[in-house]
């Protein structure tokens, strides 16, 4: 009995596998990081991703993948005294890994159109994180700025986290079989800062376009 649920269990996933699909893609990622105390800040960015979709039947399907992320922010602080005018501008970079595990249910509208809506956990896994500042200044029409200076965001003495734990869900489209349009949201549910008595969350919007083979 044991041997036949296997052999089953395997056949399944043989004819499942014979009808999934690689795709890889590319798309827009914005993020709001929500700290308990003080204002929301929004980071602007985008993804690449590489995944595979398994039907599992009656609409449904396993939808896992590796996406890359890159979001940046520029924050331009100035200072204007007599005669001199003092300017700082500052950029967070951050390089990220999610590992999405989706499953999405669809309808076919046409035999070229599959609309479906998705949801799934993500794990979330730091790769790079800088603050890059430069001080510029001018006085009486001279100007000059000093070297940029960076300073990782990650390290011993760090407080941001690397890593983050999202659930999230969206909309979708396929067209002709082979193209993927969707749009979600992922909600971070890890506290991102070691900071006492303050919570960072990380809240994520995404858009985007994949190629089927």
């Amino acid at each position: 009995m044991k041997r036949m649920i296997i052999s089953i269990a395997a056949l399944v996933v043989a004819a499942s596998s014979a009808f999934a699909q690689i795709n890889v893609g590319a798309g827009y990622s914005g993020t709001s990081m929500n700290l308990s105390e003080g204002d929301n800040t929004w980071y602007n960015g985008f993804n690449v991703s590489v995944g595979y979709n398994l039907p599992l039947g009656l609409g449904f399907e396993f939808s896992p993948s590796i996406e890359y992320n890159y979001l940046t922010r520029n924050a331009d602080v100035s200072a204007e005294v007599p005669v001199v005018s003092v300017k700082s501008k500052n950029q967070f970079n951050e390089h990220y890994l999610n590992v999405p595990l989706m499953f999405n249910y669809g309808y076919e509208i046409t035999p070229n159109a599959r609309i479906f809506v998705f949801a799934g956990p993500s794990a979330s896994f730091g790769l790079y994180a800088d603050y890059v500042t430069r001080i510029e200044a001018s006085l009486d029409g001279n100007s000059g700025s000093t070297e940029k200076e960076t300073a990782e965001l990650w390290g011993d003495d760090s407080t941001y986290k690397r890593c983050d734990i999202k659930i999230g869900g969206g909309i979708g489209l396929d067209i002709c079989k082979h193209l993927r349009v969707q749009a979600g949201y992922d909600y971070g549910l890890i506290n991102r800062t070691k900071a006492d008595d303050l919570k960072l969350h990380h809240h994520s919007l995404k858009a985007g376009i994949a190629y089927m083979f």
